[in-house]
């Protein structure tokens, strides 16, 4: 009789208060009970590792550069060398395999929006973010210079990059780079506008214009 006893009193008392224990732990997705304490663990597994972030320096490498560029002569897998030096090199030689051909599957306006309107703005004539925090204002790409740039210039200057920027001869694939070159002269049949550049500082009074291709 005991023993029945004890089984009323398990399944009227014990389980109903470990029902509600289960619904309130669930209801905090079954964490730990909460400490003040550091929790104590066995394995750390990946929680602590010994690493650097994006844009961040480390003193392992002597140039104190976390981020490392390519190694000389290696290219990625189904990748190639961009081996041309100066625009007169590569305006003798390249032609652009897809010049006037619609771009209809959006690839020129993708890769330039990734790529190129973070500086130059999606429309490659305004004012973006960056420069209105310091850096540079890069050319108008709808100004009469680069307008006058061969295909084969405007590649070279994609793959090898010219003054502060940088190539991306290893970031973007060679038809990329000229898909990119067309939707640029559509870009270009927009008027051509000149933007202010304005300061930071509201205090002063935007006078500078917007530069062309040097």
């Amino acid at each position: 009789m005991k023993s029945k006893h004890y089984i009323v009193i398990t399944v009227v008392l014990v389980l109903p208060l470990a029902a509600i224990a289960f619904h309130l732990w669930s209801g905090i997705g079954f964490e730990a009970l909460r400490s003040r304490k550091p929790p104590f663990q066995i394995r750390y597994d990946m929680y602590y590792q010994s690493k650097v972030g994006a844009q961040q320096g480390s003193t392992y490498f002597a140039d104190r550069s976390a981020m490392r560029g390519h190694v000389p002569g290696t290219v990625p897998r189904d990748g190639d060398l961009y081996t041309y030096t100066t625009w007169e090199m590569a305006e003798a030689e390249l032609r652009n395999p897809v010049a006037g051909m619609s771009d209809v599957s959006g690839r020129g306006k993708n890769r330039y929006d990734s790529f190129c309107a973070t500086c130059h703005s999606p429309s490659g004539q305004d004012t973006t973010e960056v420069v209105r925090r310091g850096m540079p204002l890069p050319p108008n790409l709808a100004g009469p210079n680069a307008k006058a740039y061969s295909d084969a210039r405007l590649f070279h200057v994609i793959s090898a990059g010219q003054n502060i920027m940088p190539g991306y001869a290893d970031k973007l694939t060679p038809e990329d780079r000229w898909w990119i070159i067309n939707y640029v002269r559509e870009l270009q049949k927009a008027p051509l506008r000149l933007v202010e550049i304005h300061s930071l500082d509201t205090t002063s009074t935007p006078t500078t214009t917007r530069g062309e291709l040097q």
